[in-house]
């Protein structure tokens, strides 16, 4: 990018003004540990913290070391939030108060109609009608009445920022055809009618009906559903008039919106989730926001389908606790025992928690002493095996026959099995053993070997393939490593002057130039430091790992560097140390590189072509591979 005034380019000030702990510690559960924070990696299945944020010496980055994800705070917003690059570094400019400089470039091709930036637009200006429609005392009345009846009061409705679909059924199609009309954007930003039209129909928010556009809802109230950001992805629409059914329609799945990986509520509830280590799970738009109205702010909800792989993924690295809030009745208990296969292997502890007389959170909290009794079934939640063992007592005591009770054990067995039952530690295990033999007068060595015979079915889910960049398998590799690890760790060594071959001190992209490094990560995180120095940007401060990873295009170049600072921070206790180290670095490449050449140059054939050849050497210093053959030849 290119420097202000002063030298620093809008995307450096951005990142140098982002606290980057803040920023993922927003999506991430992380703890100190030393001079860093770690915490489960946001970008593979992580079960023991191998995520760290580096924030010491003025860097500010990230890296996993076990999938080897690595990158600034843009990288962050691009690889986790699917941000576009320019979206990312404009959101974080708002939110470190940076002004960004207007652009001038012409705007490239116009975005499809189903691309994700045109779905967020069409989201975001469908938001803003449904809000007006609410607080239009003629069209929003119906649906106000509605919230009013189920508690929902005008703060709820400003947090949830929840709207109304109009009953007409044109209200929305007759708000897009203005925008349509209007367009405020600059003139290099204008959309033709036909693609804003289709973002509105790819959204679900415009529907065909018998071949003509007509609004997606009608006569509903409506509850944004938004991405951990804050960003509306997509919409749900509860309708009022009894016999209107379905009950619920949501947005359809889109480029930014898959109801396994959505959680009602999770941008308003995650700050609360981290804070409290715990995160409660509803069923229903309404039992959460009747939750936050309450003071229980870490509630969310999954949209209509079973708790899924992924919304697990999401709350483990957000906190230690998941209660799962279900209602009491049989379809309640079924979709516990399907979360109870997700989490049974999880990091995080699990609880169930059925509330009294099979009443839901909206309609308990409702009551006088709703709160009360809330607060007391979250905190009396059985866990999650206990839960299990439950049940099983319950299916037991209702079959008392010999045959039926063997089949029951033999189930539950079978199911514990199937479940991981393998990969509790041994005290757990023993008690859940212990249970299930006091349950059913089975010995607890028996009830083993039992679950220990049974065949457990494969697991289909495959641990994410680690990206970390292997290790070198050549000496040459390793120097240029050794080299780039001091450069990266120690960036004010860049503009210091080294020694060459015959002695003399030159400065470093002197004698050392991006052509002299073979592997092709390694020389592009090195050509970032050579033109940092010969642009003379390095003379104004050294080139932080932030910015360094801002210039890396590829994934293996930023893993690469995110290793090589490990590398180089531990090795070294101050500048000077770390220079005479990189001279090291620097001589050892530069005779690699004369030896090279040497090898390719042709045979020398006079007296003096051999003498000069002979200097070369001399000056290329020994090559340790002939030294040991030597020294092995002469015993």
């Amino acid at each position: 990018m290119i420097p202000n005034a002063n030298g620093q380019s809008g995307r450096d000030k951005v990142l140098e003004l982002t606290d980057l702990v803040a920023l993922i510690g927003e999506s991430v559960a992380l703890r100190p540990k030393g001079r860093e924070h770690v915490g489960l990696c946001p970008f593979h299945e992580d079960h023991k913290p191998s995520f760290a944020v580096v924030t010491h010496k003025g860097n500010a980055f990230y890296n996993c070391f076990s999938c080897g994800a690595s990158g600034n705070a843009i990288d962050f917003m691009m690889n986790f939030h699917r941000m576009e690059f320019l979206e990312a570094l404009r959101f974080l400019a708002q939110r470190a108060g940076v002004e960004l400089p207007s652009s001038r470039e012409p705007r490239a091709d116009p975005d499809a109609a189903d691309s994700p930036s045109s779905l967020r637009r069409a989201n975001d200006a469908a938001l803003r009608f449904f809000r007006r429609s609410l607080a239009d005392s003629t069209l929003g009345a119906d649906v106000a009445a509605a919230f009013a009846t189920r508690g929902i009061d005008s703060a709820m409705i400003e947090r949830f920022a929840l709207g109304a679909a109009p009953a007409s059924g044109q209200g929305l199609l007759n708000y897009v055809e203005k925008l349509v009309a209007n367009q405020s954007g600059a003139a290099d930003e204008r959309v033709d009618g036909a693609t804003i039209r289709g973002s509105f129909e790819a959204a679900g928010l415009l529907r065909r009906r018998s071949g003509a556009l007509a609004d997606g809802f009608r006569n509903r109230a409506i509850f944004p559903i938004c991405d951990e950001l804050g960003r509306c992805i997509a919409f749900g629409a509860r309708s009022i008039v009894a016999g209107d059914d379905p009950k619920y329609l949501n947005s359809p799945e889109s480029a930014i919106f898959h109801k396994s990986k959505s959680l009602y509520g999770i941008h308003l509830a995650k700050r609360a989730i981290i804070r409290s280590r715990t995160a409660i799970v509803t069923e229903g738009y309404t039992d959460v926001i009747a939750c936050h109205s309450a003071g229980f702010e870490n509630v969310v909800a999954t949209l209509g389908t079973a708790l899924t792989a992924d919304h697990a993924r999401i709350l483990e690295r957000l906190c230690d606790t998941i209660v799962l809030l279900f209602d009491g009745d049989i379809a309640g208990q079924r979709a516990a025992d399907r979360a109870l296969e997700i989490f049974f292997r999880s990091s995080v502890d699990l609880k169930v928690c059925t509330l009294p007389e099979g009443k839901d959170p909206d309609e308990l909290l409702r009551e006088p002493e709703g709160k009360a009794a809330f607060e007391a079934a979250i905190a009396d939640a059985p866990d999650a095996l206990a839960h299990l063992v439950a049940s099983f007592a319950r299916e037991l005591a209702a079959r008392p026959g010999l045959s039926a009770r063997q089949r029951t054990v033999e189930a539950m067995l079978a199911k514990l099995a199937s479940l991981g039952f393998a990969t509790l530690t041994g005290i757990r295990r023993t008690l859940v053993l212990e249970a299930i033999a006091k349950e059913s007068g089975i010995a607890a060595s028996e009830l083993e070997r039992t679950i220990n015979a049974t065949k457990r079915p494969a697991d289909r889910s495959e641990p994410a393939a680690s990206t970390t960049t292997p290790p070198p398998a050549t000496k040459r590799g390793k120097v240029e490593r050794d080299f780039l690890s001091i450069l990266i760790a120690w960036p004010s060594t860049a503009l210091g002057r080294v020694a060459d071959v015959h002695g003399e001190l030159a400065p470093l992209t002197e004698l050392i130039a991006p052509t002299a490094l073979e592997d092709d990560a390694a020389r592009a995180i090195y050509t970032v430091f050579f033109d940092s120095v010969e642009s003379g940007r390095a003379s104004r401060g050294s080139l932080t790992m932030q910015e360094l990873l801002a210039e890396l295009g590829d994934a293996s170049q930023k893993s690469l560097a995110a290793e090589l600072f490990s590398l180089g921070s531990t090795r070294f206790a101050d500048e000077a140390q770390a220079l005479e180290g990189l001279a090291t670095a620097a001589l050892a490449l530069e005779r690699m590189q004369q030896r090279a050449r040497l090898a390719s140059a042709p045979r020398p054939t006079t007296p003096e072509e051999m003498d000069q050849r002979l200097e070369q050497l001399r000056a290329a210093g020994p090559r340790p591979s002939a030294i040991a053959r030597t020294a092995r030849s002469a015993t």
